[in-house]
């Protein structure tokens, strides 16, 4: 019968980074059928609480998904190719390309506007429900493939884009605790992750 110890941790760690650079703010599930599409994802999530998106170039329907601003998308699929795509908030889209470049990956779209458009009705519905204004854009985006060839997307909001989404710096933080058992894990493996686990 061996019994668990519990790992020793050196003073000297490097503690994981609580600060995070981006925020995944978007899924977006491409679809040719809104409807079917809708229902599948209301099944999984629970309600029936998806709304149009404020966007007439392209039908597409959103829904929150977490408290901390996580949203889900559906919207008309574009290509045969097209899959799943997270879209992560960055503070400034231009150095993060160049970061991500020179680590391996490549853009596929080039920066263009976050449009917003519809009915002057529905922007004022926009600002009535959300409390400011539907803004002419919400900022700017970039498409890159990863060295393995996955498809992502950047965006850099504008400010009450951002709020909405909660995307703002301050909630782009791990807590001192998934800090903490990132770095044990790292350190030490399994028994670290999962206490008690080895004890018969």
């Amino acid at each position: 019968m061996s019994a668990y110890r519990s790992p020793v941790i050196r003073e000297d760690r490097h503690m994981a980074n609580q600060q995070l650079n981006a925020k995944l703010v978007i899924c977006s599930v491409p679809t040719r059928n809104s409807a079917k599409a809708q229902q599948f994802y209301n099944t999984l999530l629970g309600g029936s609480d998806f709304a149009p998106s404020l966007n007439e170039e392209v039908e597409s329907y959103f829904r929150p998904i977490s408290e901390d601003g996580l949203t889900l998308t559906v919207a008309a699929r574009q290509s045969d190719r097209e899959s799943i795509t997270c879209y992560f908030a960055v503070d400034n889209l231009d150095e993060t390309v160049k970061q991500l470049t020179a680590a391996g990956g490549t853009v596929v779209v080039n920066s263009a506007p976050v449009a917003v458009s519809g009915p002057e009705q529905a922007k004022q519905a926009f600002a009535d429900a959300v409390g400011h204004p539907a803004p002419q854009t919400a900022g700017r985006w970039v498409g890159m493939i990863d060295p393995d060839g996955n498809y992502l997307a950047l965006m850099q909001l504008d400010s009450a884009t951002q709020r909405q989404l909660n995307a703002e710096p301050s909630n782009r933080r791990l807590s001192s605790q998934q800090a903490e058992r990132i770095d044990r894990w790292k350190q030490h493996g399994a028994p670290a992750m999962r206490p008690g686990r080895g004890q018969k």
